[in-house]
């Protein structure tokens, strides 16, 4: 894609993403403090292998920009285990308070300067927790930067509308709507589409006759609802796993004979703000290493599909995957959800 909206740092300084205890220091305050650091430790999650794309770029960016003299990116599955995610949790409130766990053991034993949550299910719980009320360093969560995309596609093509594919909490949540229509985007042009189980196939088997199955089935769903052959489209990827399969979209697309205007990602751009001019170039180099850790363990199979996406970003965060720490009990979820039996 052609046009990266790099946002400079103060820019990203005025949103307010998060609130923290004790006197409350805005972001602002706590994003001049991260780049006051030297060595830094950017922590990147999500529920599943998505959002390790964007850790990868992180990665390379990092040396390629010097920001800091060391790094060390650590991302973190936190999903519950292989065979449950959130949303399989039946309320709101059970995922708000797994996630609430999951943010306090990450910050327990990752003790991170910064924390980049690359799933949008997740960015959507994040407000609703405890923790986000006291976290003392900067969170930023991926769903702005998926609006902010959609946002400058749509706004020059005022007859333009937007698919937005998403997981089913996504979806239900509706945050990405709510913030489009609060910019001028009409409700009519927005048409969301839940897509239950796509990021799970994804995973196990990106090109397999299931996921290529679902593609198509949400696809023609959403064209469905859209019910306008002649409107300029976009297609908009909120769940970090379906980039993955762009080339399945496209296909699902082309089959349909409904041309669209971008496809658009938003992970390459969630980390724009971390490598802003003013900030680039401060070291002769940086030195950074990379550690994936996962509560559910993750199977051979697994590991090779993403591997395979993931090496052309980051070599290295593709070692770092095959070498993946798995650790079964990182937080509590059984309780909270009822699962006293499960694996």
């Amino acid at each position: 894609m052609i046009f990266r909206f790099v946002k400079i740092a103060f820019v990203f300084l005025t949103i307010t993403l998060m609130t923290s205890c004790g006197k409350q220091k805005t972001t602002g305050n706590k994003m001049a403090e991260f780049f006051k650091k030297d060595s830094v430790t950017v922590l990147v999650t999500d529920s599943g292998l998505g959002g390790l794309s964007i850790a990868a770029d992180v990665a390379e960016r990092l040396k390629k920009f010097k920001v800091f003299k060391k790094a060390q990116v650590i991302f973190f599955n936190a999903q519950m285990d292989e065979r449950t995610g959130y949303n399989d949790m039946k309320t709101t409130e059970q995922k708000v308070k797994i996630f609430n766990n999951a943010l306090n053991a990450m910050n327990k034993a990752f003790k991170p300067d910064i924390l980049l949550i690359g799933c949008n299910t997740l960015s959507v719980l994040y407000d609703l927790t405890a923790f986000s009320k006291t976290a003392a360093f900067p969170v930023k969560g991926i769903v702005q930067t998926g609006v902010e995309l959609i946002e400058q596609k749509m706004k020059p093509l005022p007859d333009s509308k937007v698919i937005i594919f998403a997981t089913p909490t996504t979806i239900h949540q509706g945050k990405h709507k709510t913030m489009l229509m609060a910019d001028g985007i009409a409700a009519e042009r927005i048409v969301p589409q839940a897509c239950a189980h796509l990021a799970g196939s994804i995973e196990r088997g990106p090109h397999s006759e299931r996921t290529v199955a679902l593609v198509h089935q949400y696809v023609d769903s959403a064209l469905k609802k859209l019910n306008d052959e002649k409107a300029p489209l976009f297609v908009s990827y909120n769940c970090t796993h379906y980039p993955y399969v762009d080339d399945v979209f496209r296909q699902a697309f082309k089959a349909k004979n409904r041309n669209v205007e971008d496809f658009l990602n938003p992970n390459p751009f969630m980390a724009d703000f971390l490598f802003a001019k003013p900030y680039r170039n401060r070291y002769a180099e940086t030195q950074v290493k990379v550690k994936v850790v996962s509560q559910p363990d993750l199977s051979q199979n697994k590991i090779n599909n993403i591997y395979n996406l993931i090496k052309p970003i980051s070599a290295q965060t593709a070692e770092a995957l095959k070498h993946f720490e798995h650790r079964p009990h990182f937080f509590e979820w059984k309780a909270i959800a009822g699962a006293t039996d499960q694996k």
